[in-house]
């Protein structure tokens, strides 16, 4: 994704990973309300991507499972995609088996809080 993006946009994500990281830098602090708002935005955060795997379950997955009607195959877009792949596996715009990819966001997510 990143070749597609402006040379200054692309610079300026190398300039952040490259500095500490959010996490290290409240997991460093002394600071209570720092820590707790912290989590509280992790928690949140995972919260949007339980959201998200039940919005795709719901309106990609179990469309696709469907049998589309003989007349309107082609309109199915959710119905027409798992079959691209011969494993009928659905996959996201980046290749990956979709629900599995969105899990493990979800899950690393959830794990990047701090005690």
């Amino acid at each position: 994704m990143r070749i597609y993006m402006p040379g200054a946009h692309r610079r300026f994500l190398s300039h952040v990973e490259s500095t500490a990281t959010l996490r290290s830098f409240v997991g460093d602090s002394d600071n209570d309300k720092l820590l707790q708002a912290y989590n509280a935005a992790v928690e949140e955060l995972g919260l949007f991507r339980d959201i998200h795997i039940q919005i795709v379950t719901r309106y990609i997955i179990t469309p696709s499972r469907k049998n589309a009607s003989t007349g309107n195959q082609g309109l199915n877009l959710a119905v027409a995609s798992s079959r691209l792949k011969e494993t009928g596996a659905l996959h996201g715009t980046g290749g990956t088996e979709l629900l599995p990819f969105l899990r493990q966001s979800r899950d690393e997510t959830k794990s990047t809080s701090l005690n």
